[in-house]
């Protein structure tokens, strides 16, 4: 092979490189939501976030971090998303210090009285696949980790499989998708909301439910992946030496999932994990919610913004009080990020509830007609 023929390999490899790249981050799934959320993170300025909340939508639709801030000067900001695999919470954490050096990490519960298949697997792994820089090794790592566990879920599926590397090869279907668009798609926008999920219908919207009397003693056994993934969560927050707070947010569960919440908490209490329940009395009794069943929830596993404003302001009072973290409202580093945000989410929903009041007042118009 000739010196020119060389260079000409290489260049096309390098466009090829290039091109795989680039249609990684054109189809990544749902990137203007959790994408957004992760790039906000990433951009933060160093050393300026002392805690940061990793789960489902347990975390995004319940915590406010700009309104902690704003109350307490505290930074702990929500790198979650929907149903987030529980055997990717070891990645997260190396997401979470890949970026920042948070003295406290907290952990949604809920994945763990998840179970766990090939199919629903591929596609919650796929969120937080999409969320991480294409280029950095935790992605690479956290797709190789997605691989092995779909494999070991159904030996059936490929041991490699490009597609969690390069997603085009899975979702270049929306290129013939009206609602696509590559200027909302390829961006590296940030969050609005700081990490906090804001919608019209869902964060004003209430469904009234009915109070259920769960039983701390009754037990069920973790899908084995979950119980397999806490207890290497346990070991690995250990050998970083970090602090850890478990905390179960407030839902109303089957019994099934009640039972496996129980098991979660007897494992988390063995092992002298910090733990913290907001479906039971005790150790939250001082930090009550006082949650109103009537308002405060959109479906029966998620509050609304109403119910967000009060999860936020017991756990940000625990939080405060537990683990003391820093004022930061004083810090130029962080203001310029943070300032205003929970002034932004507040304007939000009150612009949602003037729309939603005219709705009514005119639907109660047309029937009085």
């Amino acid at each position: 092979m000739t010196k020119k023929e060389v260079i000409r390999c290489v260049a096309f490899f390098i466009v090829v490189c290039v091109v795989l790249v680039g249609l990684t981050d054109i189809f990544e799934q749902d990137h203007a939501s959790y994408g957004r959320r992760f790039n906000t993170y990433r951009n933060f300025e160093k050393n300026t976030v002392d805690a940061v909340y990793l789960g489902t939508s347990g975390v995004e639709r319940y915590w406010i971090g700009p309104k902690a801030y704003e109350e307490y000067g505290m930074t702990v900001y929500p790198l979650a998303v929907e149903a987030t695999p529980v055997w990717l919470y070891t990645n997260l954490v190396d997401e979470a210090f890949a970026y920042q050096n948070p003295q406290l990490l907290i952990f949604d519960t809920r994945p763990f009285v998840q179970s766990h298949t090939a199919e629903n697997a591929d596609v919650r792994a796929r969120r937080v696949l999409d969320s991480m820089e294409i280029f950095s090794i935790n992605r690479m790592k956290t797709a190789l980790k997605t691989m092995k566990v779909i494999h070991s879920l159904d030996d059936s599926k490929p041991v490699f499989d490009a597609s969690f590397i390069f997603s085009f090869a899975k979702f270049h279907t929306k290129w013939s998708d009206s609602a696509f668009s590559i200027d909302t798609q390829y961006d590296k926008q940030e969050h609005e909301y700081g990490g906090f999920y804001v919608h019209y219908l869902l964060s004003i919207d209430h469904k009234p439910q009915t109070p259920i009397e769960y039983d701390e003693n009754y037990y069920e056994a973790l899908d084995p992946l979950s119980e397999e993934s806490l207890y290497e969560l346990l070991d690995y927050t250990q050998e970083l030496g970090v602090q850890v707070l478990f905390v179960d947010s407030p839902q109303y569960m089957s019994k099934q999932e009640r039972g496996r919440a129980n098991t979660v908490r007897k494992i988390l209490q063995e092992r002298g994990a910090a733990y913290l329940s907001y479906n039971f009395t005790g150790d939250s009794e001082q930090f009550d919610i006082q949650l109103d069943p009537e308002t405060d929830y959109y479906d029966d596993a998620h509050v609304n913004y109403y119910g967000a404003e009060k999860f936020t302001a017991s756990l940000a009072a625990y939080l405060d009080e537990q683990y003391h973290l820093p004022d930061r409202r004083s810090d130029d580093a962080v203001r310029k990020d943070w300032d205003g945000v929970y002034d932004h989410i507040k304007k939000t929903i009150a612009n949602y509830e003037a729309i939603h009041a005219k709705q009514d007042a005119k639907e109660a118009a047309s029937s009085g007609d």
